[in-house]
């Protein structure tokens, strides 16, 4: 399998080293899509580094490889030359599976490039590697086994450092909203499952800090804690609890215990404490590469898997922007059908303009009809 790498030369060579090295897999080519110097010398000696090729930027790497790449890692801050999802698409586009560890910036970013995979048929995972770390894995485990019992609630707690925006906030709050929908998904059999109605409640005082409750069908609540200040000297700190009908979880995303009705205690996780897996990059990284070689879908990971997420994190931006404590999911579709309606009578009688066909996805989307939202984008593509 030929791999390749798109760098922008931030200090995220471990994430990289972890990632690979556990599997064994050999990267063929990395490109610069740095503006800066010292980070593209940085590329280039990474490049040394795997003892493989070095392109200048990632336009050629996709287009002049010989023979063509399977997969493509792309790892691309905020100092690159060419936005992310402008590379994910061009090399989409060329013919190549794409794993980038960083979800889209937005629900219109994510139809886009769900739509793009789809119509080039090729795979796109991203931003989700802590659902593929053994941690996570052994507790979707425990709470899709009937002896678990019925979900009760689920509690999330994320402590990330000070950040100065409650946007920012909401951004890295995408790993526990991502576990929550995969939950939800293994209780629904299904991807799109949304939370009917949503209290918020947010402060920009000192550090910002958000709390929110979800209800989703059939009872289910969850409630996500987010802050940006430090406690116990620690730049971040996390915790998920899940109560079932007959059992209890803790976890602090490394380690675990599980306790049952009858008493009994389990923990497990301690050795990877020093393993590639506590960010579950290496499992991702194995899925990506397996999927390419079975030609088929990751179980987790694909960028409609993370539509969800999207559209949680704009809707509770929406909510804290309008000074709103709570939200639901039947007035969202209100609102978003009788924009529909109204956009509808307004369509510009050109059928080549794509405009018509990308608002409407957008308000689908909106809607929670990712489906049909991309089938529209679908259209513009």
């Amino acid at each position: 399998m030929r791999i390749g790498i798109v760098y922008s030369g931030e200090q995220t060579q471990p994430w990289l080293f972890r990632a690979l090295y556990p599997l064994q897999l050999r990267v063929s080519c990395v490109a610069n899509a740095s503006v800066v110097p010292e980070n593209r010398a940085r590329v280039e000696k990474f490049a040394s580094f795997f003892d493989c090729d070095f392109f200048e930027n990632p336009e050629e790497m996709f287009n002049t490889t010989h023979p063509k790449l399977d997969g493509v890692i792309i790892v691309s801050d905020v100092v690159a030359s060419v936005p992310r999802a402008q590379l994910i698409e061009s090399a989409l586009a060329a013919g190549i599976n794409v794993l980038t560890p960083t979800p889209p910036n937005s629900l219109k970013e994510g139809l886009h490039l769900a739509a793009a995979s789809e119509k080039h048929k090729r795979l796109a995972m991203a931003g989700t590697r802590f659902i593929f770390s053994r941690c996570i894995q052994e507790i979707l485990r425990i709470v899709s086994s009937s002896g678990f019992g019925i979900i009760q609630d689920m509690r999330f707690l994320l402590g990330i450092g000070r950040v100065p925006y409650l946007n920012d906030l909401l951004k890295s709050g995408d790993l526990h909203f991502q576990i929550a929908f995969e939950i939800v998904r293994r209780l629904f059999v299904e991807y799109t499952v949304l939370p009917e109605e949503a209290t918020v409640m947010a402060s920009r005082n000192g550090a910002p800090n958000i709390a929110c409750t979800l209800r989703f069908p059939q009872g289910a609540l969850c409630t996500f804690c987010q802050t940006s200040n430090r406690q116990w000297g620690n730049d971040s700190y996390h915790k998920i609890e899940i109560t079932g009908g007959a059992s209890h979880i803790w976890s602090d995303l490394q380690t675990w215990k599980c306790f049952s009705m009858e008493n009994t205690f389990r923990m497990g996780g301690g050795d990877e404490e020093i393993s590639a897996n506590i960010q579950g990059s290496s499992g991702q990284l194995n899925e990506f590469r397996l999927a390419i070689e079975g030609n088929r879908e990751p179980y987790a990971g694909t960028l409609r898997s993370t539509l969800p997420t999207l559209w949680l994190r704009e809707r509770l931006q929406d909510c804290i922007e309008h000074g709103q404590t709570s939200l639901k999911l039947s007035e969202i579709r209100a609102s978003a059908d009788a924009e529909i309606q109204q956009l509808t009578s307004q369509r510009d009688v050109n059928p080549q303009n794509g405009t018509y066909q990308r608002q409407k996805a957008l308000l689908l989307g909106k809607r929670g009809d990712f489906s049909l939202a991309l089938a529209e984008y679908h259209q513009t593509l």
